[in-house]
This record gives structure tokens, C-alpha cells and sequence, in this order.
């Protein structure tokens, strides 16, 4: 099953980005996932976002499941990749990791999706 990771890049440090990419890429080959990361899309870096846009929509259309990563609603290009994983019928996974509490300090829900 070959998987695309969708994640914010445009307006970000791009070495973060490339690790933080890097860390999910790891994490989902160690489950048996083939991976498409959209930072080694073979594009320069300095190709304009509808460039990089456009070359990773179309390795999109070849995949199985998109994973979303967390801030993926930051992003109006994670927005596109999951409408267009929705259209296509694509299975999405989202990595969250969220704890919300009360003023009181009892926890409301704990959400880890990984």
C-alpha cells in the first residue's frame, strides 16, 4: 500500500519540514507503507508552490491513503490534498496528538491518532 504524506511546507523553515517529513516517512515504512514524500519530489526547492503543487497532486492520484499530519488545516495545499484524497477515494489518516482539559484539570478527551 503506497502512502502520501501531506503535511504544511509553504511558509515554514524548510529544514524542519524536511525532518519533521522525514520522521513520519520512517515511522510509516516501519509499518510496511511504500511512501511519497512530497519534500524529495524531485523538484528543486526553489520551484514555485504550484510546481511542487501540481507534481505532487499527481503522485497523489497513484496512492493508496494520505496522512495527514498534524496543522494539515494550517495549509490551504493540505486542504487541496484532502479533497482531492476524498474525491478519489483514498483512505485518509490523520496524526493528532490532543489533550484538552477542564479548568478544573480533569481531561475532556485525549485524541493520539498515529
Amino acid at each position: 500500500m503506497k502512502v502520501y504524506i501531506s503535511g504544511p511546507i509553504s511558509g515554514h523553515n524548510y529544514e524542519e519540514r524536511k525532518k519533521e517529513f522525514s520522521r513520519v516517512k520512517a515511522m510509516l515504512e516501519e509499518k510496511g507503507y511504500e511512501v511519497f514524500n512530497p519534500m524529495e519530489n524531485g523538484l528543486p526547492q526553489s520551484s514555485s508552490t504550484a510546481e511542487h503543487m501540481r507534481a505532487d497532486l499527481k503522485a497523489l492520484l497513484d496512492c493508496d491513503k494520505i496522512y495527514m499530519m498534524r496543522r494539515w488545516n494550517h495549509s490551504a495545499g493540505c486542504q487541496t490534498e484532502l479533497l482531492v484524497a476524498l474525491a478519489i477515494g483514498v483512505d485518509i489518516d490523520f496524526e493528532m496528538k490532543e489533550t484538552v482539559t477542564a479548568k478544573d484539570g480533569k481531561i475532556i478527551y485525549n485524541i493520539k491518532f498515529e
